[in-house]
């Protein structure tokens, strides 16, 4: 780019354009040994970053996310901006509605759940990754820590913890309180670690998650004593338990997308082995957490999975060729004939030292080809160390909770469009031709009702809602194979 022939992209401009803090995560996550090729769109091709929560821009949430878009950026919003602002909102919203209060007493972390240990353990690593890097001029090192955490707070914590926030407010329930004070701190928290990263957003919620209620709090994030690791709160142990648990859960998730099982068909059984004692251990404790993460409803660890799946080793010729010469005959000859076990860090994308006819050679992942044989009903994965199979085989009772999740996510929707409160409750009336789908909602009417805030569930003949006027226009939607037709009314 060059002033002299108008390619220069002005920073103040593109800032404008992109969002301060967006440009400036950009640059402090980028590499400095390579180019940042940001680009942007002109202002007249704006586009608004729809979130779960609706859209977010300047003008109605008031958040200094722009909307002029380019591929990086837009990364950094998705990835990042609004995951954390979607958090916060979160917390805001409920603590809100149950009316919470910071100044209460803490409950003591050691009397919370394993979960919220977990989520403070992992600020504090963060804490000290964002401190040395940042003492070291290393901001790529603390972006990449720093996104990890979004994610994990996100994706795993809140996600996993809805129901807490969710449940109607009691002046005993101690879970909730711990859910709430767990939150805040690590909000409040965040917002320090990540100002010098993005200031305005985090100023943004540090004036409504501190100062809202704590007038002798320093006026502004950019004010506060950067944040120190609490040792006491830090627990490598509990982190790499979570870690292998996540690790299950992502590589569940992939076979389910591979083999189109969505997440709501509640599947039988998944089967794990591990190398490592401590992976075993960890997704035996964690079996809870995995089975609802993965909607399984057993969980078997094995020795092995080679009744399930076996591995094919055959030489890249290509890559071999030029590297092995004369061996290349006795490699092709041994190598598919090899134990598995021996070779299994190739599939982790690490190299292996071999002996073939007393010479030893290194094998890289790309001079190793390698195919999978997995038993019929079954879909198998691994990743460092932990090699899981998942069954598919469908039974008409796993079909028939599978409809009644779907419904439950139809009915959810309908909700959100119909722009009601969390508290409000419903009426859900359908009409649908399928015999099945039909006794499956009969089947799961308690279940429905309760996820929905449904006070009743009535079949209808279609044509609208059979009880009176329906808060959104009739919709047929897909329930597994079936068709139906819904439509929710607020009572």
């Amino acid at each position: 780019m060059h002033k002299s022939d108008g390619t220069a992209i002005w920073f103040e401009e593109a800032a404008e354009q992109l969002g301060v803090d967006t440009i400036r995560w950009m640059y402090l996550s980028h590499n400095p040994a390579s180019d940042l090729r940001f680009g942007t769109r002109h202002p007249d091709q704006q586009v608004t970053i729809e979130t779960a929560e609706g859209p977010i821009s300047e003008t109605k949430e008031g958040v200094p996310i722009s909307l002029v878009t380019s591929k990086p950026a837009d990364e950094v919003r998705r990835q990042i901006l609004i995951p954390l602002w979607n958090s916060y909102k979160f917390f805001v919203n409920y603590a809100r509605l149950d009316k919470f209060n910071p100044n209460e007493v803490n409950i003591p972390v050691s009397d919370c759940p394993e979960i919220d240990q977990w989520i403070l353990s992992n600020l504090q690593a963060l804490i000290k990754t964002a401190r040395t890097g940042f003492s070291e001029f290393n901001s790529t090192e603390v972006c990449q820590a720093s996104a990890r955490f979004i994610d994990d707070l996100s994706n795993w914590y809140i996600r996993r913890n809805r129901r807490r926030f969710w449940r109607s407010q009691d002046a005993g329930d101690q879970d909730k309180m711990a859910a709430y004070q767990t939150l805040h701190t690590v909000l409040t928290t965040l917002c320090k670690v990540l100002a010098p990263a993005i200031p305005f957003l985090t100023e943004r919620m540090y004036q409504n998650l501190v100062r809202g209620w704590d007038d002798s709090a320093p006026e502004s994030v950019h004010l506060c004593e950067y944040p120190k690791c609490d040792d006491s709160l830090l627990d490598p142990e509990l982190n790499a338990r979570m870690a292998t648990a996540q690790l299950v859960v992502k590589l569940g998730h992939k076979l389910r997308d591979d083999s189109n099982l969505r997440v709501r068909q509640p599947l039988s059984e998944l089967k794990f082995a591990c190398q490592a004692k401590e992976q075993f251990t960890a997704i035996e404790q964690l079996q809870d957490v995995i089975q609802e993460e993965l909607n399984v409803k057993t969980l078997t660890g094995c020795e092995n999975l080679d009744d399930l799946v076996s591995y094919n080793f055959k030489p890249n010729l290509k890559t071999l060729g030029p590297k092995c010469g004369k061996l290349l005959g006795v490699i092709r000859k041994e190598l598919p004939e090899m134990d598995a076990t021996l070779l299994a860090p190739l599939r982790n994308g690490e190299s292996v030292k071999v002996t073939f006819n007393g010479e030893e050679i290194e094998l890289e992942p790309q001079d190793v080809l390698i195919s999978t044989a997995q038993a019929a009903d079954w879909v198998c994965s691994d990743e460092s160390g932990i090699q899981i199979a998942m069954s598919t085989q469908l039974s008409p009772e796993l079909l028939r909770e599978g409809m009644a999740r779907d419904m439950i996510r139809q009915v959810q929707q309908l909700r959100k469009i119909a722009d009601l409160e969390i508290q409000d409750r419903i009426s859900i009336s359908y009409h649908t031709e399928s015999d099945e789908l039909k006794t499956a909602l009969t089947e799961w009417n308690d279940y429905i009702s309760s996820e929905t805030l449904a006070d009743e569930i009535i079949v209808g003949s279609g044509g609208g809602y059979v009880g009176g006027e329906a808060l959104v226009e009739l919709k047929q939607v897909s329930i597994g194979d079936s068709k139906a037709q819904i439509d929710i009314k607020k009572l």
